[in-house]
């Protein structure tokens, strides 16, 4: 009998798991020794096969729905494979040139980028694409700009530094003309633009108190609108989510209870919110570009029969917000690896691009 050097044996039974996850994941049914031994070691004994197969089962790798039938991969198979193919992969130039045509078209302003970033992730992955933003109030002031809508009534619109827009109505009681409106949203993004939002609002709030000339005549609207910022926080955090229904389509009867479980959890936004923001302190920690959390490796529960593949986002060297994509463990994580990483490169450089450009109040008024 020939005995293997044990670091050829190792490299034998780590080819047979990888094989079986692959063939999982592309076919949704148990690997049976015999498929591999006609596919992929044809010069490896079924017997052989077999025996490799069982110390896979004993290591906790594989399992056997029936005793009589193939096996398939558990959660520390799936992360071995994960693990395996980290920077490995490498998406191709084509696929690439695709998707950033179709991220330019659909992402041409900054409050429609989040939503349409987690679409085009749904749509490209077959699985739920989301995007989360951190905390408003913990992000820097890109500007403050006022737009009029009608007599006695305007609209406010904050834009941070990450790309997150705040806008909503303001009443007035006296009518302003667009040029003042320029001139003091000119004067506040000069004294604000950079600042946390905390501490832009207390420098407004000195302005106000102190009457100053530049924005005496507009006191009111200041004090609404720095009391009107706090109003849109009533969810701190940013949370798109879509391809839900993807989920729901290539799920079978037996999953079905748990997919409600964990549609729930992201329907209630805070709990999945909170979860995000662990993770995306995490990767700020590692340095870590991609993130993978395998059905039990993720914190709750209800998440147990599902893989979230995630990426941070920077402004500068600060994170800001996450991105990814919520599937099957039995996902192809070669695929979906490469497309989190790629489009967070793409989301990163439509924000850095954005707030680039030159802000509608430092144009010269009259």
């Amino acid at each position: 009998m020939r005995i293997l050097k044990p670091e050829v044996a190792k490299q034998r039974k780590e080819k047979i798991l990888r094989w079986v996850v692959q063939q999982y994941v592309e076919t949704r049914r148990p690997v049976g020794s015999q498929m591999l031994a006609d596919s992929a070691l044809k010069d490896v004994s079924s017997a052989t096969i077999r025996n490799i197969l069982k110390d896979l089962e004993d290591e906790g790798y594989l399992y056997q729905p029936h005793t009589s039938g193939g096996r398939i991969p558990t959660d520390k198979a799936y992360r071995y494979y994960v693990d395996y193919l980290t920077g490995v992969q490498k998406m191709a130039a084509q696929e690439r040139q695709q998707i950033e045509r179709q991220y330019d078209q659909r992402v041409n302003e900054v409050d429609n980028m989040m939503l349409q970033t987690s679409r085009l992730l749904a749509r490209l992955s077959g699985a739920a694409g989301f995007v989360y933003t951190s905390n408003v109030k913990d992000q820097c002031v890109q500007r403050l700009d006022f737009i009029p809508l009608a007599p006695g009534a305007l609209l406010a619109v904050l834009v941070t530094e990450s790309g997150i827009v705040r806008h909503w109505p303001v009443r007035i009681n006296s009518v302003l003309s667009p040029a003042r409106l320029r001139i003091l949203s000119h004067f506040i993004n000069e004294e604000i633009s950079g600042l946390p939002l905390g501490q832009a609002q207390q420098v407004l709030w000195r302005y106000i108190q102190s009457g100053h000339r530049e924005i005496a005549d507009v006191a009111d609207l200041a004090v609404q609108v720095l009391n009107d910022i706090e109003r849109p926080q009533a969810n701190a955090h940013e949370l798109y989510v879509e391809g839900l229904g993807r989920l729901l389509e290539n799920t079978s009867e037996d999953d079905y209870d748990d997919l409600k479980q964990m549609m729930k959890v992201v329907e209630e936004r805070e709990k999945f919110s909170s979860l995000l923001n662990e993770k995306m302190t995490d990767l700020q920690k590692s340095n870590q570009k991609v993130n993978v959390s395998i059905g039990s490796e993720n914190e709750l529960t209800e998440l147990k029969n599902l893989s979230i593949v995630s990426s941070a986002y920077k402004i500068g060297d600060k994170t800001v917000g996450m991105l990814g994509i919520i599937g099957p463990k039995h996902m192809e994580y070669t695929r979906v690896m490469s497309l989190v990483n790629f489009i967070g490169s793409l989301l990163e450089g439509s924000i850095r691009s954005w707030t680039a450009q030159p802000a509608k109040e430092d144009e010269h008024y009259e």
